[in-house]
């Protein structure tokens, strides 16, 4: 999976965690500071894209993920390790 397919996916899996987002909103924003999205549309984000891709995000990566394109290189390159 190219990290384009995966950051449609994030777009898509944001839209239902966080509606208020923009559709076309810049993928390096920050999801609190930027886009407005609160700690807990970010934690149901996440666990959307866990299930979606059957992985898990480890504790020490949250803090990281804190914009599409950081979510997005995040699960490239587990999904890049897991295969």
């Amino acid at each position: 999976m190219t990290r384009s397919e995966i950051l449609a996916t994030v777009r898509e899996e944001l839209a239902v965690a966080a509606p208020d987002v923009p559709a076309d909103a810049d993928t390096a924003a920050h999801f609190g500071v930027d886009l407005g999205v609160d700690s807990l549309a970010v934690l149901e984000f996440v666990a959307r894209l866990e299930y979606r891709y059957g992985i898990a995000v480890p504790d020490d990566a949250w803090p990281g993920l804190t914009s599409m394109d950081a979510v997005a290189d995040h699960l490239h390159g587990a999904l890049v390790t897991a295969s």
